[in-house]
């Protein structure tokens, strides 16, 4: 059934209908945004497939799915690749969460300050990560999908793979000296990972 709410046609969906991402709940003021929903111009509105599960109690609604998307939590380890780099921040694009083959419900993107890169110190964190490089970290606080602190300063975490400078080729790991080599004759340095060069992408 179709109603009008502040000048808009919306669905008038009820508890345990099967709902798609996108689809139009209510609005905004007649239930708060819970699990796999978002408001989006004064309306809630689905974020995953599933069954609306309305709390009147609570007065939220959430979206209830048999396989929902990952969703970033503390302590998670994530993969993700190095968009920018600053001498106090390093940007990062998280592209998943170790451990699951599941796609994220949103594109995260993250940060390591210099202070939860690593336990040595550096002046700058030019020396540790460039960009293109893919790396391992954990999640330290999640402020927002855009705003996540991310950390390397544990000694399994940081570069695993890294890319060389000048021909964009990853580069090989010499374990006897420490340092990264490329068949372009490029040797450079990173906060390398224990597990460089051996986790999946």
């Amino acid at each position: 059934m179709l109603i009008s709410i502040m000048g808009s046609n919306i669905m008038n969906h009820k508890e345990n209908e099967y709902v798609f991402p996108g689809e139009v709940l209510c609005t905004y003021e007649e239930y708060v945004s819970s699990e796999w929903t978002y408001v989006d111009d004064g309306f809630v509105k689905a974020g995953i497939c599933g069954r609306i599960i309305i709390d009147d109690i609570n007065k939220t609604i959430s979206i209830e799915s048999d396989n929902p998307p990952k969703s970033l939590k503390n302590d998670d380890l994530i993969i993700g690749h190095i968009t920018e780099v600053k001498s106090t921040k390093a940007l990062i694009t998280i592209k998943k969460i170790v451990g699951t083959d599941r796609d994220l419900i949103t594109g995260y993107k993250g940060y390591i300050h210099i202070s939860k890169a690593t336990n040595d110190y550096v002046q700058t964190l030019h020396y540790l990560f460039k960009i293109g490089d893919i790396v391992l970290a954990r999640v330290a606080n999640l402020y927002s999908a855009d705003y996540v602190e991310l950390s390397t300063s544990e000694d399994e975490l940081g570069v695993i793979k890294a890319m060389c400078v000048n021909c964009r080729n990853f580069m090989k790991l010499n374990k006897q000296t420490g340092k990264l080599e490329c068949e372009c004759g490029k040797v450079d340095f990173r906060k390398i990972s224990l597990n460089y060069g051996g986790i999946e992408e």
